[in-house]
């Protein structure tokens, strides 16, 4: 989706600061309204939540969860916020100057080696989106025969360690497959032939935009299918600090988590109605929207075995190994100390 992943350098300086502002940025839980909370009902409580991009498909669960009222129902009121980087949302939650953030599973472990005190409480997206979008142009069935044809991609190290994992896969040398950085115009790198594909989109924003732009559909091969290990592409982060010692503040999370995973199955079982919703909040084209919503829906849906929001710890340490394999980090990751299905509203995964 041509975002800017959050560099090592950044989030260590986000953690440099972190004893500075973090005073100073709580956000406290306000107090009940006049004449208190329904009888039975959770404190009123109100959520700052950082977005990690513009509104867009990946968020269809936020926005008909609030849409519908599912927050209401928990008594609480939340605010969606757009970052003006990509890089700001774990950063902020890091620092307390939101309440919880979209941000993705790699960089929950470059937060890990900041110090970053975040941990992801559900996830949003649970199974890649990023992986090797082939140009409608280029007759290709099979992963390895990309042989012979040029990748581009953003230039984040992630995406070089995904190219190289593909090399790899096939046994493929880079005089093969030459790869080149393009920056984040991925789309039209492939519409002007610059590249015949791209690493770095998402199969329901990119693939989608290309096969709509060349009327033919391009060639998608999800990360998976690269050798890179399974991993949820977009998680939901809280701040951990704050779980452990703000009994007020785990209740809100949990609460909001119980209307996120609601909200999303209800999304799951009426696409259409989702697809009005976004197109009320999104800059995306509405023929765009269409068909993306639908699509993203049903990857939410695809894991069956999976309830919404659950999270693998397997399955992370899996990708955190890889992300050390590949230098992405230089430190042990721990899976187990930035993740949790504690606050989701079942009693285990």
């Amino acid at each position: 989706m041509n975002r800017l992943h959050i560099s090592g350098w950044q989030l260590l300086a986000a953690a440099a600061a972190l004893a500075v502002l973090a005073a100073c940025g709580t956000t406290s839980t306000p107090a009940s309204p006049p004449g208190g909370s329904p009888p039975g009902a959770a404190p009123a409580a109100s959520l700052t939540v950082e977005l990690d991009w513009v509104p867009n498909p990946d968020h269809a669960g936020f926005y008909y969860a609030q849409d519908k009222g599912y927050f209401a129902r928990q008594n609480l009121t939340v605010t969606f916020r757009v970052p003006s980087s990509a890089a700001d949302p774990l950063k902020l939650v890091g620092l307390n100057k939101a309440d919880l953030a979209v941000s993705y599973e790699p960089e929950m472990f470059y937060g890990q080696q900041a110090g970053l005190p975040a941990v992801a409480v559900a996830a949003v997206v649970p199974v890649p989106l990023n992986g090797l979008i082939v140009s409608p142009k280029i007759p290709i069935t099979s992963l390895c025969q990309i042989s012979g044809h040029s990748v581009g991609f953003t230039g984040v190290p992630s995406d070089y360690a995904f190219y190289h994992t593909l090399l790899h896969t096939c046994h493929l040398s880079a005089r093969q497959v030459p790869g080149q950085a393009v920056g984040y115009n991925l789309v039209r790198a492939i519409l002007s032939g610059k590249v015949d594909a791209i690493i770095g989109g998402y199969c329901n924003v990119e693939a989608i935009q290309i096969s709509q732009e060349m009327n033919k559909t391009a060639t998608d091969f999800p990360a998976t299918t690269l050798g890179v290990p399974a991993y949820d592409e977009l998680v939901l982060v809280a701040n951990a600090r704050r779980l452990a010692s703000d009994s007020a503040y785990a209740s809100a999370v949990k609460r909001f988590v119980a209307a996120l995973v609601a909200g999303t199955n209800a999304a799951m079982k009426n696409p259409a109605g989702a697809t009005a919703i976004m197109q009320t909040v999104s800059q995306y084209k509405p023929s765009f929207l269409q068909v993306s919503v639908p699509y993203t829906l049903r990857l939410l849906a695809h894991n069956t075995s999976t309830k919404t929001g659950c999270m693998s710890l397997g399955a992370w340490r899996g990708f955190g190994a890889w992300m050390k394999a590949h230098k992405l980090i230089h430190d042990t990751p721990n899976a187990a100390a930035i993740m949790t299905d504690k606050y989701l509203p079942y009693p285990s995964c």
